[in-house]
């Protein structure tokens, strides 16, 4: 049992904005933040416990701790502004613009180059294309996908959050949602949903906080994983030009059961091992797995009648692949000389 009640959250509440008011520069804001809403911070802390709650317990004490949450976090991110602002002003410096002259005709960015050879194969295999905003309700973008209050990825050090409560999408899964409800579509189907998505993270060679996502959606009343992995080899033979073999391998994601991690043969040594895929003979390339069925009740889906698969990758780590880049932030970094390989 857990001790775990909307007073002890409301004490919290109290005890976290009154250190707040105390903050005046970025260091210990940044300090508050850990101590609140970081990984490890107070919140999700206790935000654990709901699971450990009757279901009544859960409706009430999961709803306080998500107003909990969003509250500091609103806070949190006004005074972050408002010290930023000040520091910007004291650092104020006139600043000259300028402008390249043109050199040339323009062409298309790898990253759009890819995201349309994507939407070609996909769209000739029977995928209707798909499309949301990218500042999403956590309802859609959380809540409706099955991911439960205490879950790492709702966290602030893990996605973006408005002042208005909304977030910057983390992924392109809560398109789909929205596509089946507003167009009232019912089984058989296939959509897919390309777009930009963000995430709070450290950037490195294979990690960006602003990336591109594809994501597709198959249900109807015989589908089974025997599908998602003759449609997965399917998309990527057709993407590289030449067969290749899937393997699938358990994984946990909480919008799908099961859940699954897709690896395909090695595309530059055809499976025998090489330093690309680290001598394994695969690539990891996506996560997958069968709509868990809560997420099928929330698109006013039976999943006693029907059932589904559902995919999802990274465009930039395809164009990556594709076009023999090393490090992700090229296709983000503006410069001309990488930029005008692709034209």
């Amino acid at each position: 049992m857990t001790d775990l009640t909307p007073e002890k959250l409301s004490q919290l509440q109290t005890r976290a904005l009154k250190e707040l008011a105390a903050v005046s520069d970025a260091a210990a804001l940044e300090a508050w933040r850990v101590k609140y809403l970081g990984r490890k911070g107070a919140v999700p802390l206790l935000l654990r416990g709901v699971k450990d709650l009757s279901a009544e317990e859960k409706k009430v004490v999961g709803q306080t701790g998500n107003q909990l949450r969003q509250a500091l976090e609103q806070k949190y991110s006004q005074l972050k502004r408002h010290i930023s602002t000040a520091q910007n002003s004291a650092d104020n410096m006139p600043t000259a613009y300028y402008l390249l002259p043109a050199t040339g005709n323009g062409h298309l960015h790898p990253l759009t180059l890819t995201i349309r050879r994507i939407q070609k194969i996909l769209s000739d295999m029977g995928f209707v294309i798909t499309e949301g905003p990218l500042v999403e309700d956590p309802g859609f973008n959380f809540d409706q996908l099955n991911i439960p209050l205490e879950h790492p990825t709702r966290s602030e050090t893990d996605t973006f959050y408005l002042t208005a409560g909304q977030v910057l999408r983390t992924h392109t899964s809560p398109v789909q949602l929205r596509a089946v409800l507003q167009n009232r579509l019912q089984p058989p189907f296939r959509i897919f949903s390309p777009g930009r998505v963000f995430r709070a993270e450290r950037t490195d060679a294979t990690h960006e906080a602003t990336f591109y996502q594809f994501e597709g959606l198959m249900v109807g009343t015989d589908v089974s994983l025997a599908d998602l992995k003759r449609d997965v080899e399917q998309f990527y033979s057709k993407f590289f030009d030449q067969a290749v073999q899937s393997r699938l391998r358990t994984s946990f994601f909480p919008f799908v059961e099961p859940g699954l991690e897709v690896d395909i043969s090695c595309v530059f040594c055809g499976g025998k091992g090489c330093r690309v895929c680290k001598q394994t003979g695969w690539i990891e390339m996506m996560g997958a797995g069968m709509v868990h069925p809560n997420v099928l009740r929330n698109m006013n889906i039976d999943p006693a009648k029907y059932q589904g698969y559902a995919f999802g990758g990274a465009v930039d780590r395809l164009a990556m692949l594709r076009y023999g880049v090393s490090n992700i932030r090229s296709f983000w970094s503006g410069n001309f000389n990488f930029l005008k390989q692709f034209s």
